[in-house]
C-alpha cells in the first residue's frame, strides 16, 4: 500500500469511528507529517484525497476541518466498485447475478454507442445487497468490441479486475447524470424498496484513456440508504 493511502485509511477510520468529532479540526500537515514520518507531500496528497471523498474540508489559514458522514458514502469524484468499497469502507455488499446475455440490434444502444446493428453488447443485470437488503439494482453495457468475454464468475467477483488486470484495459472516467424518478414493476421486483416508490438513478458513459466508451450502465438506489458525495470548490 502506498504512503498516502496509508495515511488516507487511518484518518479516514478515526473519522468514521468518531475518533475524529465532525467540525473538529486535524492537526497541521507538519505535525501530521512528524507523526506518520512521511513527508509533507505524502500528507498534503492523503488530505486531498479526504477532502475529495468529503470526510474533511480544506480552510485557507487553519487546518484541515472533519465534514459530517452519513451511513453509506458512496463518492461520485471515483470509479469505485463494489469490491473496492467493500475494502475501503469495511462494509458487506454482495453482488448477485440476475441476468448475463448479449443483445444486439437496440437502438438506444446504437445510438449511445454511435454503432450499426452488427454490434453486440453484453448486458449484465446484478443487484447489490447489504444488511441483507437489496439496495441497487444494475443494468449494464458493455460493447463486445473491447469487452470480448464475460462470464458469471468475473461478474460476481469484479468485472473492473478483469478488464484491468487480464485485458489490461486503462480504465479513465465515467460522466454521470443523476435523476429522481418513480420505480419500474421490474425494479420493485429486484429491489428492496420497502415503502418507497421512488428511485435515485445513476446514468453513467464509462471510458477508457484514449477516449472510447466502453460501457454503459443504469445503477438505481434505494433513496434512504446511501449518500453520494463529491466537493464543489469555488
Amino acid at each position: 500500500m502506498s504512503k498516502y493511502k496509508e495515511v488516507y485509511n487511518d484518518i479516514k477510520e478515526k473519522i468514521t469511528n468518531g475518533t475524529f468529532k465532525a467540525r473538529e479540526f486535524l492537526k497541521s500537515e507538519s505535525e501530521l507529517a512528524r507523526k506518520y514520518s512521511y513527508s509533507k507531500d505524502t500528507i498534503r496528497k492523503a488530505l486531498s484525497m479526504l477532502e475529495l471523498d468529503g470526510y474533511i474540508q480544506k480552510i485557507k489559514g487553519k487546518n484541515s476541518m472533519v465534514l459530517e458522514n452519513g451511513r453509506f458514502k458512496n463518492s461520485l469524484s471515483n470509479l469505485r466498485t463494489s469490491k473496492e468499497l467493500n475494502q475501503i469502507e469495511n462494509i458487506n455488499i454482495k453482488t448477485n447475478l440476475i441476468d448475463l446475455r448479449l443483445i444486439q440490434g437496440d437502438s438506444e444502444l446504437m445510438r449511445i454507442f454511435e454503432v450499426s446493428e452488427e454490434a453486440l453488447f453484453y448486458r449484465v443485470l446484478r443487484t447489490r445487497v447489504l444488511d441483507g437488503e437489496a439496495l441497487e439494482y444494475e443494468k449494464t453495457y458493455f460493447d463486445k468490441r473491447i469487452v470480448p468475454f464475460l462470464d458469471k464468475k468475473i461478474v460476481e467477483s469484479s468485472i473492473y479486475d478483469y478488464l484491468e488486470k487480464k485485458l489490461h484495459l486503462k480504465i479513465s472516467h465515467s460522466r454521470r447524470d443523476i435523476k429522481f424518478r418513480y420505480a419500474t414493476e421490474d425494479e420493485k421486483k429486484y429491489m428492496d424498496l420497502k415503502d418507497f416508490n421512488l428511485v435515485v438513478v445513476i446514468e453513467s458513459h464509462t471510458y477508457l484513456s484514449n477516449g472510447t466508451l466502453f460501457q454503459y450502465g443504469v445503477n438505481l438506489y434505494r433513496p434512504d440508504k446511501f449518500v453520494f458525495s463529491t466537493v464543489a470548490k469555488r
